[in-house]
Formats: C-alpha cells, sequence, structure tokens
C-alpha cells in the first residue's frame, strides 16, 4: 500500500508523529541528565516511580474531565502537558532542581495517563480494510524522521555541548516546539466522528474468558519492557561501555533502519498467521535480551537492539490489531484506558524496579526481562483457545 493510498486524515496524523518523533530524545536526555548531575540509576528510578505513584490520582480526574470532551482535544492537551514537563525539565537547576524535576515527570506522567487516546483515534481514523498495512506506515514514517534526528542531536550533545546546560536549552527547545505541534493538532488533525471519550465510568463490557487470557500476556509483557527503559540502556553504555549519548542515538537510529524494514515483511504475514508474529516477535526480543545479559560491546549491543527491535515490529500491527479483535468499536476509548490503568499499576515500581537492578549490575535487568518475554510467549502457546 502507497502513502498516498491512506486518506488524508490518516495521512495528517502519521505526518504529526512524524513531526514530535525528534522530541523522544527527551526521553534519553533526562535520565543522562539527572546522571550528570549526581542521580544514581537507583536514583533515577526512584524519582520516576515517585511521580508515578503521585499521579495515580489524575487517572481519576483525567477520566472525569474527558468524559464530555473530544478524542482529538485529548492529544492536544498531550501536547500541552508535556511542553509543559519539558519546561520544568529546563528550569531544573539550584537547590530546586529536585523539585522541578519531579513536577516534570508528574505531568509527564499526567500526559500517559492520555496515551490510550492515541490508539483508539486510530481506530476510529484507519479505515479496517488494510488496517495492518496502515499501522506498519505508522511505524514507519517516525523512525525516518529518527533516523535523521538523533544522530545529529546525539553528536551535538554527546560531543559540542556536552554540559548539563546544554541539555537543559535541549528541554527548553523541545517545550517551545509543543506550540507548533499543538496548532498542528488543532488546524489539521480530523475530529474522531464516534466522539468516544477516556472516562469509563459509562460503559458496560464483559470481559471474555479470552480477553482475561489476553490481559494476562499484556501485563507480562508491560513488566518486561518496563525492566528495560531508556535508564538501563544510558547506564549500559555510558557506564559499562565508557560511550556517549551520541553513541546511544547510533543505536537508536539502526533500530529504526531495522523497524522500516521489518514493516515490509510484516505486511506479508497472513492474518490467520497473526499469533505465530506475535510468538516470534517476543521469542526474538528474549534471545536478543538474553545475549546481551551475557556481556556485549557496543557492536554486538547494536545489532541485539537493532533484533530486539526487529521482533517487536514484526509482532506490533499484529499484537496491536490482536487486541482490537476483543474490543467493542463503541467502548474503544474505554477499554484502552482500563488497559493503560492496568499497565500503570505495573509500571509504578518497575523504575525503581529497574533502577535497583542496574545498580546490581548494567547486564541484569536484561536478564530479567528476557525471561519475562519468553514467559508471555510461552503462555499465548499454552492458551491454544486464545
Amino acid at each position: 500500500m502507497k502513502f498516498k493510498d491512506i486518506p488524508k486524515p490518516a495521512r495528517s496524523y502519521m505526518i504529526y508523529h512524524v513531526l514530535i518523533s525528534p522530541g523522544l530524545i527527551c526521553w534519553y536526555l533526562l535520565p543522562l541528565y539527572m546522571m550528570m548531575t549526581g542521580y544514581s540509576p537507583l536514583s533515577v528510578g526512584m524519582l520516576f516511580s515517585t511521580a508515578s505513584a503521585l499521579s495515580v490520582i489524575l487517572t481519576y480526574l483525567a477520566g472525569k474531565l474527558f468524559d464530555r470532551v473530544s478524542i482529538k482535544r485529548g492529544l492536544v492537551a498531550i501536547d500541552i502537558i508535556d511542553g509543559a514537563a519539558y519546561f520544568f525539565y529546563f528550569l531544573a537547576a539550584g537547590p530546586l532542581s529536585g523539585l522541578f524535576l519531579l513536577i516534570g515527570r508528574l505531568l509527564e506522567e499526567a500526559s500517559f495517563i492520555l496515551y490510550p487516546l492515541y490508539p483508539a483515534y486510530e481506530r476510529i481514523i484507519y479505515p479496517k480494510q488494510n488496517r495492518t498495512q496502515i499501522l506498519s506506515w505508522h511505524l514507519r514514517l517516525p523512525e525516518i524522521s529518527q533516523i535523521i534526528s538523533f544522530p545529529i542531536i546525539g553528536y551535538l550533545l554527546g560531543y559540542v555541548f556536552t554540559k548539563p546546560f546544554h541539555y537543559r536549552i535541549a528541554f527548553l527547545m523541545t517545550s517551545l516546539f509543543s506550540v507548533f505541534t499543538v496548532w498542528y493538532l488543532i488546524k489539521f488533525l480530523a475530529a474522531d466522528r464516534e466522539r468516544e471519550k477516556l472516562s469509563g465510568e459509562s460503559f458496560s463490557f464483559k470481559f471474555s474468558p479470552r480477553f482475561w487470557k489476553f490481559i494476562f500476556v499484556d501485563c507480562v509483557i508491560t513488566l518486561a519492557g518496563s525492566l528495560t527503559p531508556a535508564l538501563v540502556l544510558i547506564n549500559y553504555v555510558i557506564n559499562k561501555l565508557h560511550k556517549t549519548l551520541f553513541e546511544i542515538t547510533l543505536i537508536e537510529a539502526a533500530m529504526s533502519a531495522v523497524v522500516i524494514a521489518a514493516t515490509y515483511l510484516s505486511d506479508r504475514i497472513k492474518p490467520e498467521r497473526e499469533k505465530t508474529a506475535i510468538i516470534l516477535g517476543l521469542s526474538i526480543i528474549s534471545a536478543s535480551f538474553f545475549l546481551i545479559s551475557l556481556g556485549a560491546n557496543f557492536a554486538a549491543l547494536t545489532i541485539l537492539y537493532s533484533a530486539a527491535r526487529f521482533g517487536s515490529t514484526i509482532m506490533f500491527p499484529h499484537y496491536r490489531s490482536w487486541m482490537w479483535s476483543f474490543i467493542p468499536p463503541k467502548s474503544s476509548a474505554q477499554i484502552h484506558g482500563a488497559l493503560n490503568s492496568l499497565r500503570r499499576v505495573i509500571e509504578i515500581s518497575s523504575p525503581a524496579l529497574a533502577g535497583l537492578l542496574a545498580t546490581a549490575g548494567p547486564s541484569v535487568p536484561y536478564n530479567v526481562s528476557a525471561s519475562l518475554y519468553a514467559a508471555a510467549a510461552g503462555s499465548i502457546l499454552l492458551f491454544k483457545k486464545l
């Protein structure tokens, strides 16, 4: 399927993701900035877990706020909140730096609460026909943006502008760019016709046994992924391999190139082989992380991370399609919100746990995560009727 054949509203939404992709490097900049200013991996993880725990009450408030608001406005709110978060990261210097970091992270956690609006909107805006191919384009284009932008930013902040102040300026620039992305969303994003809501107060949905089994698998995958956040890769590259942000962005660029190639392969997998693709992807991720846990130099780390991203890309559109097969269209946003709440419960303590594992050894988180990904793949095999 060619990009021009995708409906215009869907193309506009994909372009938005292309625009915001370079700013995702802040997910690496924040832990690295904190480590540069004296925080240990465990301290970074503790701050992330603390912000996540404090944000639990925001889940309820967000649900009340968006009970009568369209998804499009929710997406606008995400960029506004993220922009405010990055501005607080810019302010994080001096005696109040810890407070500003916590406020910024709390704001980011608030925006994460609204992330179920993304798949809910995609469910509406991406036509059911050829949806898997459209999702492949959804993966492809932002990765191209990162291949170009990440190494440039990484080189500048890794070898040219290497002081904590320079990282704060990067946060400020990202914050200011969110003004443009908010304008883009308001101007070009199509309003959701079904006007689904984030809150689950007024919907009823009977969970089938198959869906409960899916929830179990999803929880295991969530825990596995949350134990290898950006902090773990940063700790491995900086403290074990003694490299810089530039090398981290080279790994990201390599993964992006693999994603682009893998989406074309994923398109060729027939819908009836959906679960096979998911199991294959999980197995590849597990094997890659296990090999990293044995110890890997920079070249091997790049190859293995790329292999893991290949596995996740192979499974992504099929996993998303599989998930949607359980969800009635009229309850999409609400059920995505419920799933996100469950994932957040798992993720509250996982940053601190990831920091603790990384403190025990840079390779330890990969070993634990590899075991969990293998368990998820095995669970799908065991649940024959899933």
